[in-house]
């Protein structure tokens, strides 16, 4: 039987999706479905040099194991980069644009059909002959095979302060494109809510011009960590059995993860001095100076355990009693988030010169209620005092599409749209209802209901080998399930 392969999604994860299938035999079509160009996405869509991923160019590929494909790119074309280097944002986006074409005309090369619709897919509806009916937002359908689902994060999410403001002039409800930040007035005062990593791009576009103030804030009143690289280690500083041995519901889990994180920095760095686990800044900005001068100190020594760690939640939390994982990631949700979303030093120390010459600050509460004013926006703060804002940005995150629904039929939605078909370790779905899995697999951002750390392309881009390696192989007539993948 040939295979015929619809990929839903259009970012990087559906690149590396298609790298991993194209040019194998025994594919009649692969149809990508997407409203907007293959390549970019709303993490690289961006043209300003100014915004820098916050991965290193080790771990920012399409392909997941060996020599970084990005670093041997970026080298190809002439860019003198290293590594361990934080590269712009744009750069990546050319990279997947570039490679999708390679890998199109790759799968054509061999008799693959390759088309890219532009249109959202809506649904997925199982057919009587075991094939699938992708629904299409304009009414046409498109049918598969196999299906893999690479819908990422592209709606944002609007806190609640706000949300009835959709739509607003006043109110941009995405640091993206940046091009919108630059055209606010040079001496606008704007209020970012959020702290994370989008605030953190929009912070450096809005303070770089002008006499703009700009106040970041959030529930968590925190900032990332700062760090001069993320990259793969030649030998793992923690051993699997050593990740094997952790039991979630144990009273001794934290002390056991924390002895085993500190052993493991010190294993990597055993010159460095203390690992230092607390800090005397008493206010984000003072935290983000320290940071940065750490850094430049070379005073990083956690950095490098970063991405072996990543790797290793991803494999083991998922066969974790749900419960325990779900308690677990609560518990260390500041801490993941401060430390494995970290930012280069380079966008640290631009922050701390904005924030030394006042024109931005962290605000030290969230907001008890933002209103609407005739000229913006006032803000009453926990404390109990006022402050009036030109503008509103919201970088709080992304919704993430999701698939939900019942056998037969799939919608494409959010969370809290409807049960979710179980995501297994193959990334394929299964309903309860049924003892075998789907030909649909999700990847990338879509699988963070099983996968911990997934806005990552080094991540996404082992969910693309795990499923491709099963979407190549030759399909027999055996129902019985293909064995899971208990690693990615």
């Amino acid at each position: 039987m040939t295979k015929r392969i619809v990929i839903i999604g259009g970012g990087a994860t559906a690149v590396s999706a298609l790298a991993h299938v194209a040019g194998a035999p025994g594919i009649e079509r692969i149809t990508l479905v997407a409203p907007g160009a293959i390549g970019f996405g709303t993490a690289f869509g961006t043209t300003d040099p100014t915004l820098l991923c916050n991965t290193s160019v080790d771990v920012t590929s399409l392909l997941s194991e060996g020599r970084s494909d990005f670093l041997d790119y970026l080298a190809a074309r002439g860019h003198p980069v290293h590594r361990d280097d934080f590269v712009p944002r744009y750069l990546v986006g050319q990279y997947c644009r570039e490679r999708y074409g390679q890998y199109r005309d790759r799968a054509r090369a061999t008799g693959t059909k390759v088309t890219h619709i532009r249109e959202r897919a809506v649904a997925i509806n199982s057919l009587d002959d075991g094939t699938y009916q992708v629904e299409l937002g304009d009414g046409a359908t498109v049918t598969g095979t196999d299906i893999v689902f690479c819908a990422g994060a592209e709606t944002p999410r609007l806190p609640a302060e706000v949300s009835a403001h959709q739509g607003d002039p006043r109110l941009l409800e995405s640091p993206y494109p940046a091009d919108r930040l630059r055209r606010l007035p040079h001496d606008a005062r704007v209020l970012v809510l959020g702290s994370k990593l989008s605030a953190i791009d929009a912070a450096l576009v809005l303070s770089r011009q002008g006499s703009r103030h700009c106040v970041l804030t959030s529930p968590s009143a925190t900032l990332p960590a700062v760090r001069t690289r993320l990259r793969r280690s030649a030998e793992p500083a923690i051993g699997r059995r050593d990740w094997a041995a952790l039991d979630p519901e144990d009273a001794s889990f934290d002390g056991s993860l924390t002895r085993m994180l500190v052993r493991a920095v010190r294993r990597s760095h055993p010159t460095a001095r203390g690992v230092r686990t607390r800090s005397g800044a008493d206010t984000a900005t003072r935290l983000l100076h320290e940071e940065a001068r750490f850094a430049d100190d070379g005073r990083v020594p956690w950095q490098d355990i970063v991405a072996e760690v990543i790797d290793a939640l991803n494999e083991h939390v998922p066969h974790w009693r749900p419960r325990a994982a779900a308690d677990v990631l609560a518990r260390y949700r500041t801490l993941m988030s401060r430390y494995i979303s970290a930012i280069p030093v380079r966008n640290a120390k631009l922050l701390a010169s904005h924030a030394a010459e006042g024109r931005l600050r962290v605000a030290p509460g969230y907001p008890r209620r933002i209103e609407r004013t005739d000229t913006g926006w006032r803000v009453h703060w926990p404390d109990g005092s006022l402050e009036s804002f030109d503008h509103v940005v919201v970088a709080a995150g992304y919704r993430t599409r999701r698939l939900t629904g019942t056998v037969g039929r799939l919608h494409v939605g959010y969370d809290g749209d409807g049960p979710q078909p179980e995501l297994l370790a193959d990334l394929r779905i299964r309903f309860p209802e049924r003892a075998t899995a789907e030909r649909i697999w999700v990847l990338g951002a879509a699988a963070g209901a099983r996968h911990p750390i997934v806005n990552y392309l080094r991540a996404a881009a082992q969910h693309a080998a795990v499923a491709g390696g099963q979407i190549v192989r030759p399909r027999t007539d055996a129902v019985a399930p293909l064995a899971e993948r208990t690693a990615l």
